[in-house]
């Protein structure tokens, strides 16, 4: 077998429970290596760390799948990890029919994400390893989970690219089907596995539930970057007189409406089919105001070299949106962007609310992401949403 040796500070993460090595700490390689091949790592010394799935034409040059010389890496290995790891969120977390049932090394299937919605998985492989396994980890899935009848292949996106893996976008095993309607707290929402990213964005589950205890009547709301409704919907649902929701996606919105009329809250919303910024500026020239402004954008940093730039948009959005916030109003504010930490992005809301006149005060603890897609402590890679609730005061 291959063999890719690393350096000390890799040694060192690996050691510590880090599941990825990236090229910049691979030393050299011994034997031939082709993009999905299964490797051993070790230290200069000689020292083996692990196995797992390489591809040297990424930037992630291995994906680690086990520390144990003597684990095969089989369908057996990955149909046992999967149930594993939706016996977690079952078990443990107490989730039940809409949940990430898969969350990459964090369960140690590195280069896989499964979402489960109701009696749908969508999956998406970022491995080329992986991908060699897709049809064993459908099976596997619908094994763990009886109730699962369909996995949607959603294999589109960066991550597919950087890996040199084509986009498709199906059913890979069981029926013929692409809708559901789950429920999240007061709220329900359709599922379409034809929308973004795994359909739906789980990952804000709690932080959209969490909303709900600030909306009261006669409040006005704007949710930008609205996507299918997620914030926007909760707090339609919890009381709010008027809600703003803003997308750049006609396809978006048009989900939006569909889980207003699902809610039983159309005759509160407003649709806006427009880019964030732009929309914003109409709306600070016009002195509009909000009792509760959400700012959910998509990943503005999506690598360490385009970190000054993301955290410019990142200041920029949250400038114009303080902006649109009442006095004694509430912003809530959220990065899915890994490579900007709960700090940094802290540090950025507070420039910007100085640029804007206003005082913050934390209402909630720092939120991340829901609880099942588990932060593995030595990972940092997979430790990514940060999400502020604010208190929003002028400056006097």
């Amino acid at each position: 077998m291959a063999r890719v040796i690393v350096d000390a500070q890799a040694a060192r993460a690996i050691g510590k429970g880090a599941m990825i090595v990236f090229k910049k700490g691979v030393v050299r390689t011994e034997g031939e290596i082709a993009p999905g091949d299964i490797v051993e790592v070790y230290t200069r010394g000689g020292k083996f760390l692990g196995k797992g799935f390489v591809n040297p034409n990424s930037n992630i040059m291995v994906r680690l799948v086990t520390k144990d010389r003597e684990t095969k890496i089989n369908k057996e290995l990955f149909r046992e990890r999967i149930k594993k790891a939706n016996e977690y969120r079952k078990k443990v977390l107490g989730y039940d029919k809409a949940y990430r049932m898969v969350y990459g090394e964090a369960d140690y299937l590195p280069g896989l994400i499964v979402d489960r919605f109701n009696e749908i998985a969508s999956i998406q492989i970022s491995s080329v390893g992986m991908e060699r396994f897709k049809l064993d980890l459908a099976e596997a899935i619908m094994e763990a989970e009886p109730e699962i009848e369909t996995v949607f292949e959603k294999n589109t996106g960066r991550s597919r690219r950087r890996e040199g893996l084509p986009e498709i976008e199906r059913v890979l095993l069981g029926k013929e089907k692409y809708r559901t309607v789950i429920e999240e707290g007061r709220a329900k929402f359709i599922v379409d596995m034809r929308g973004q990213k795994t359909g739906f964005f789980l990952d804000q589950r709690e932080n959209r539930i969490a909303l709900e205890k600030y909306v009261k009547p006669g409040m006005r709301v704007l949710d930008v970057f609205t996507y299918t409704g997620g914030f926007a919907i909760h707090a339609a649902v919890a009381g709010a007189d008027e809600v703003v929701a803003v997308d750049k996606s006609p396809w978006a919105i048009n989900m939006v409406k569909e889980n207003a009329k699902l809610n039983g809250v159309e005759d509160k919303m407003k649709y806006i089919v427009g880019s964030a910024f732009p929309v914003m500026e109409e709306m600070i020239k016009r002195g509009e105001k909000f009792d509760i402004v959400i700012l959910d954008p998509p990943a503005f940093v999506q690598h360490e070299k385009d970190l000054k730039r993301g955290l410019r948009a990142y200041f920029n959005v949250n400038y114009a949106g303080l902006q649109l916030v009442k006095e004694g109003g509430i912003l809530v504010t959220a990065s899915c962007s890994q490579h900007v930490d709960m700090q940094t992005f802290k540090d950025m809301v507070i420039a910007a609310a100085a640029k804007a006149g206003k005082f913050l005060k934390m209402l909630e603890p720092y939120r991340t992401q829901a609880p099942d897609h588990p932060i593995l402590m030595a990972s940092k890679d997979t430790e990514y949403l940060k999400a502020l609730f604010l208190y929003v005061e002028d400056m006097k």
